[in-house]
């Protein structure tokens, strides 16, 4: 009953929110009953996953999730669209996989599978991906060593070329070459492309990629290889992340991937550029946009969860009617969660932009072009981005999981298997605190350049206007400029004072590097942060106004939604706005104000909101986020198929409390 008068004269803001938040993913081609049907034959085919398997053990839950995307691959095969990983509905099953326990062979595909496309030439290509998509070969990306991880250039796993012989000899020469992490290795790949220390003719070439079968047709270890599962994890508990050691491991020389770099069978080394080992790095960044982009699916389900369940929850009488109150009217409830929908319109307004960005960057690869610019701008926001919308979703899924009370602690809440998946994100595809600092530089060498006179291109280009020519809140009369404009006011003034900072510590003699690692370091990993918040939030404002898919009917709710989500930033990280004066005492009071009045406007629209996403029961995976609100029948009923709960007496109890009471 809860929800029917929440939805009343909600549906045409439903229906419209729907459709924008589908068609900013690329289903802009199929209707909402299109999309819907999609959902539900892939849920009748067994792509999600049931309340039940909460209740599995770790080799059980492998077993299952691998099942589980095994149907998805004969569902994408069924539908014709197995290769074309564009295609609607393949994006359509990318929301399935971004919430749910993710899996080795999902790595197959945007690990092994995308280093492959990226650096395979067109023989290769035409050889190893038909492989990968029948799931002949089945890969991993084992770049990750347990010594090194985010610094490539130190990986110490060796592939030394065999002149006499044809082949390369891949080895681990340490404990600390072994390769440690890698997604799908342990138990599910029988291939990996492996970045190893290159040397030919004893000359060093460099960090290169090989193509390593690691196991036989029986699915055994070959010889010389070492290979394994590493064990529990704080989350991802249904992929099989391994280890593996080589032992002189030799592989064909046609298994490097030679689309920059060839070595002949004479043994001469050729690189197609200087520059071009660069974009080895390719499917890396992919990874973090993916991580970044994917975050709004999972900030989207976090809210859908926690609003559903505070509005069928009630606590404390209302003095005027009498009757308990809903939890989501109590502003605490609102300012932790409503941010949610802010970030999760922001992050996939923003999506746009970066996707197009990476898709100009695939196109001008493919051409032959070489596109390092543009590959700078990708490294620029990918650094600071995935840092953000990770430790974003750390902080507010902790918010969630408080907001829905004791029942939030629950597995079966959904929250939990969101939040701490979310933990591995923090350190995969490089640890937030050292990608973050790769931001800082390039931000830093741009100051430099401003410094000088010189204007910034790119995607740093939003910063030349208040770099030198600070503005203030009173510059500007509309609420959402204004809010952008504190951002960037924010990243120019910290960035300006770190950057001089620097210019004074090398005019002291210091060098750069002491200067760096001991003085600035923790600077400028929060100037990145800035800068991804000012990014964020100056891309997803100009898309609501610019993106052909938000209409006069979802605007409202979208503009309240970033409005909350930037206020709350500012509120809760004050003190380096402060610094800057861009606002005064009694702006930042208005600012309240507004924080406010667009906490009430969500209130009133908040499940039609929610429902916007159009999240299905089995997409949440979900007790306290079900469509009709039945949340306790729900609970109560799950929470019976426990499997403790088959038996009245625990077998312990006989055996060890029973016997223990004879003994006192």
């Amino acid at each position: 009953m809860e929800f029917v008068k929440e939805r009343k004269d909600k549906q045409r803001l439903i229906d419209g929110l729907q459709r924008l938040w589908h068609d900013l993913y690329g289903c802009d081609g199929l209707t909402l009953s299109q999309i819907t049907q999609i959902k539900q034959e892939a849920i009748a085919a067994g792509v999600c996953p049931s309340l039940d398997h909460y209740y599995l053990d770790r080799e059980d839950l492998m077993n299952y999730d691998v099942k589980r995307f095994l149907k998805l691959i004969e569902f994408w095969s069924d539908k014709g669209v197995l290769m074309d990983k564009d295609h609607p509905i393949r994006k359509i099953a990318n929301v399935f996989l971004a919430c749910v326990e993710a899996n080795g062979l999902g790595l197959h595909f945007v690990g092994f599978m995308r280093t492959i496309e990226l650096l395979g030439s067109e023989e290769q290509k035409k050889l190893w991906l038909p492989r990968g998509y029948t799931l002949q070969a089945v890969g991993c990306y084992c770049q990750t060593e347990m010594g090194h991880g985010s610094d490539v250039q130190s990986l110490e796993t060796t592939a030394t070329y065999d002149v006499t012989a044809k082949e390369f000899v891949i080895h681990s020469p340490t404990v600390t070459s072994i390769k440690f992490w890698p997604g799908g290795l342990g138990k599910m790949s029988n291939h990996a492309v492996v970045q190893a220390q290159m040397y030919v003719k004893d000359e060093h070439c460099g960090v290169q990629t090989f193509i390593v079968q690691i196991r036989d047709r029986d699915h055994l270890p070959l010889e010389g290889i070492h290979v394994g599962d590493i064990g529990s994890k704080f989350g991802f508990n249904g992929t099989d992340n391994g280890f593996i050691r080589f032992t002189n491991v030799r592989i064909p020389r046609e298994n490097l991937l030679n689309r920059y770099c060839q070595v002949s069978e004479e043994g001469v080394f050729t690189k197609m550029s200087d520059s071009a080992i660069r974009l080895s790095y390719g499917n890396m960044l992919f990874l973090r946009i993916k991580f970044f982009t994917d975050r709004s699916f999972q900030f989207s389900k976090l809210a859908t969860i926690g609003i559903r369940y505070s509005i069928v929850r009630r606590q404390f009488k209302d003095s005027d009617t009498g009757e308990e109150r809903q939890i989501l009217d109590y502003q605490t409830q609102q300012y932790r969660l409503f941010p949610l929908l802010g970030i999760s319109y922001a992050i996939r307004l923003a999506s746009t932009e970066l996707s197009k960005l990476y898709k100009t960057f695939e196109t001008e690869n493919e051409e032959g072009k070489e596109p390092f610019k543009l590959l700078k701008d990708i490294h620029t926001l990918a650094s600071c981005l995935k840092p953000l919308a990770t430790w974003r979703m750390r902080k507010f899924g902790e918010y969630v999981k408080q907001c829905c009370g004791g029942h939030g602690f629950l597995n079966v809440s959904g929250i939990h298997r969101i939040v701490k998946s979310e933990e591995g994100l923090v350190t995969a595809e490089g640890t937030n605190i050292v990608v973050a600092q790769q931001t800082g530089k390039i931000l830093l060498q741009g100051a430099a350049k401003l410094m000088q006179g010189e204007k910034l291109t790119g995607v740093t280009s939003f910063l030349n206007d208040q770099f030198l020519n600070p503005k203030k809140a009173s510059d500007f009369s509309c609420v959402n400029q204004r809010i952008v404009a504190a951002f960037n006011a924010r990243v120019c003034f910290h960035l300006s004072y770190a950057s001089k900072k620097v210019q004074r510590l090398m005019g002291e003699g210091l060098d750069m590097q002491t200067i760096w690692n001991e003085k600035v370091q923790q600077d400028f990993i929060d100037i990145a942060m800035y800068f991804a918040d000012a990014y964020l939030l100056k891309t997803a404002f100009r898309e609501l106004e610019d993106n052909k898919f938000v209409t006069d009917e979802t605007k409202p709710s979208v503009e309240k939604c970033l409005q909350v989500y930037a206020i709350y930033c500012i509120l809760e990280e004050l003190p380096s706005f402060s610094v800057t004066q861009f606002f005064t005492s009694n702006e930042v009071e208005s600012l309240r104000e507004t924080f406010a009045e667009a906490l009430r406007f969500i209130r009133e629209n908040a499940l039609a909101i929610v429902d916007g996403f159009g999240y299905l029961d089995e997409e949440l995976c979900s007790v306290l986020g079900s469509y009709d609100g039945d949340v306790y029948t729900k609970l109560i009923g799950v929470v019976r198929k426990n499997p403790l709960n088959k038996s009245n007496v625990l077998p312990g109890y006989f055996e060890h409390i029973k016997t223990l009471r004879s003994k006192i």
